[in-house]
C-alpha cells in the first residue's frame, strides 16, 4: 500500500479523526513555511495547502501504522521545556527497540502533538527541508507546493 491508496481502507477514517484531535495540523503546516511566502500568499491557496497538508500527514501516519511491528510503545519520561513536552518513548518489539520523541504543547486547553522524532529524526524538520526545497524550485509559490504534496 502506498500513501496514493490509502484512503480507499475502510479504516482511513479513524486515522483522519485521530490526526484532527491529537496534532497541530495548523501549527506545523504553517510553521514549514518562511514568512515571507506565507504572507505574500492568498487566503485560499493557503486553505488548500493546509487541507493538502492535513491530508498529507494523515496518510503519512496510515501507512506508518500499517507498515509497522505490532510492538509495544513504553513510556521513559518526559521533560518540560518552554510550555512544550518533551515525550520520551520506546517502540519495543521483541529484541528491537526504537527510540521515539513526542513534542507536544496545550493549545486551546487541548494538548497537540508538534513533532515527532524517530531514532533522531524530526519529522517537522525533514519536512521543512523538503518543502523548502520544492518551494526554492518554484519561486515560493505556494500552489506549487500543495500540487507537490498532493502527488505524493
Amino acid at each position: 500500500m502506498n500513501n496514493s491508496d490509502g484512503q480507499n481502507n475502510e479504516n482511513y477514517d479513524d486515522y483522519v479523526k485521530f490526526v484532527e484531535k491529537n496534532f497541530a495540523v495548523k501549527s506545523i503546516a504553517y510553521g514549514l513555511i518562511p514568512e515571507s511566502i506565507l504572507s505574500k500568499s492568498d487566503k485560499s491557496d493557503l486553505k488548500n495547502y493546509e487541507a493538502s497538508f492535513q491530508n498529507y500527514i494523515t496518510k503519512t501516519i496510515y501507512n506508518l501504522s500499517n507498515n509497522a511491528t505490532s510492538g509495544e510503545i513504553k513510556l521513559i519520561d518526559i521533560d518540560l521545556k518552554d510550555n512544550i513536552y518533551q515525550i520520551n518513548s520506546k517502540i519495543i518489539d521483541g529484541r528491537d527497540s526504537i527510540n521515539l520523541y513526542w513534542k507536544v504543547a496545550s493549545i486551546n486547553s487541548s494538548f497537540k502533538i508538534l513533532d515527532v522524532i524517530v531514532e533522531n529524526t524530526s519529522y517537522f524538520v525533514t519536512k521543512k527541508s523538503e518543502f523548502s526545497k520544492i518551494l526554492r524550485k518554484n519561486r515560493g509559490d505556494i500552489r506549487k507546493l500543495t500540487e507537490e504534496i498532493n502527488k505524493i
